[in-house]
């Protein structure tokens, strides 16, 4: 009757009077079912009911009044609930999620929702709130994270629950125990950020900062348990604690080894394979970045300065009388740049060529290395901020101004509270001293 008189079947509501019978026979078709056990049964009459009950033209948000919802609300959502709270375990959600993976196509979406409020979410509370990770041998996130499309957000309430027991775990804690990776790591990607990065400073860094401490960086003899205890967490930690921690902990040792080690007339095929293997050590998460990269060419450029004979100053002695010829050297070097990029400049807008500095002969500077002489001219500091980008462009400190530097459209670009602007060198210079006014 619905195929051939469809209209006169919405007309005279007919799906409700269907109902009515049909009612009757689920419950008996129904009886006894247990849907954890067994969630296919009655799949194929239900479907087959589905769109002569509800039609075609059925909307979720308007499914409540629906004859088939009210169906489904009444004898199959019983038996979930029963079979829920009387049998199920939370930390096993496989016979729940199956359950609702083979009725996906079949749930209106208001039962769906009460299935996930009054089943699902009071027994993943109760089992949060009783979880010891101390005690039990199967990871938390197992459990939980299977839930996150569907419940999503509605877990967030108990995140801070869970870490806040992680914690008073973590206090006895030892980066030799991979196992607290093993747990941590899963989320990364589900906790905010802001809180993954207060959870990792607080809780994790400060045990590798202390590994590292003891380190101890010994060419003759190298152990390297320690170092491979802080590497596992390189994927975990956000990179600019993890790169804070190397910078201060890591490398300053290593420089000082190598130093003492270029002193002593060493083989310099020796000393490049023990470079090459530190290198090769490091995970390419660490490596990517600008600034271990930095750390590492201080080290080659040491090497290289010993082999040619020529000094190799201390890495970190500022006295040191190289230190400040190099120095003055690169403040000279930064002004002629400068200077070039000036006249350059005069020259495109008298219509110059644009590829060579007609008065110096200089070929074109890159743009970053212009901001750079620029900043150094003005003694502030240009450098890069890890792990922050913008539109794929990595963002860079100029003195107290954040900016991007579009190299291929010749383009700078600061950050003015929330929008990104053109600018030129000068706008930097008094966009730097504005802030500075305004800290005062």
């Amino acid at each position: 009757m619905q195929r051939r008189f469809p209209d006169d079947y919405k007309l005279c509501n007919l799906s409700c009077i269907a109902c009515s019978f049909a009612l009757p026979l689920f419950i008996r078709v129904f009886q006894g079912w247990d849907p954890l056990r067994n969630p296919s049964h009655g799949l194929e009459v239900v479907s087959r009911w589905k769109s002569l009950l509800q039609g075609q033209e059925c909307l979720d948000i308007w499914d409540l009044g629906s004859p088939y919802t009210q169906l489904v609300s009444e004898v199959v959502l019983p038996a979930v609930r029963i079979s829920g709270v009387n049998t199920w375990e939370a930390r096993d959600p496989e016979p729940m999620l199956r359950f609702l993976e083979t009725w996906e196509k079949l749930l209106p979406s208001s039962v769906l929702q009460s299935i996930l409020n009054m089943v699902v979410m009071p027994k993943l509370s109760s089992a949060v709130d009783s979880w010891d990770p101390r005690r039990e041998t199967v990871p938390i996130h197992v459990w939980v994270h299977p839930w996150l499309p569907l419940l999503g957000q509605k877990l967030e309430g108990h995140y801070q629950i869970i870490r806040s027991k992680l914690s008073n775990v973590l206090h006895a804690w030892h980066p030799s125990d991979g196992s607290a990776y093993t747990i941590l790591s899963p989320w990364k990607t589900v906790f905010d950020s802001a809180s993954w990065e207060d959870f990792m400073r607080r809780f994790i860094v400060p045990k590798l900062q202390l590994v590292l401490q003891e380190f101890q960086i010994n060419p003759a003899d190298q152990k390297l348990d320690q170092f491979y205890w802080v590497m596992s967490w390189a994927s975990a930690i956000p990179i600019h604690l993890m790169v804070d921690l190397m910078e201060k902990f890591f490398f300053v040792k290593w420089l000082q080894v190598l130093y003492h080690w270029l002193c002593s007339n060493p083989d310099f095929n020796e000393v490049m394979n023990w470079y090459r293997g530190w290198r090769d050590l490091f995970p390419q998460e660490l490596l990517a970045n600008e600034s271990i990269r930095y750390q590492l060419r201080i080290g080659l450029d040491m090497m290289d300065n010993a082999a040619e004979g020529m000094e190799v100053v201390q890495p970190g002695v500022r006295e040191n009388l190289s230190y400040h010829r190099v120095l003055e050297q690169r403040q000279f070097e930064a002004q002629q740049k400068a200077a070039a990029y000036a006249r350059q400049q005069a020259a495109v807008g008298a219509g110059g060529t644009s590829q060579m500095d007609a008065a110096g002969g200089m070929p074109e500077m890159k743009l970053k290395e212009v901001i750079e002489a620029y900043a150094q001219q003005h003694e502030l500091l240009f450098k890069p901020k890890p792990g922050r980008m913008h539109n794929g462009l990595q963002i860079y400190g100029f003195g107290n101004v954040s900016i991007i530097v579009d190299s291929i459209n010749q383009k700078v670009f600061a950050q003015n509270e929330e929008a990104w602007s053109l600018v030129s060198l000068e706008d930097l210079l008094k966009m730097h001293y504005s802030s500075l006014a305004k800290r005062r």
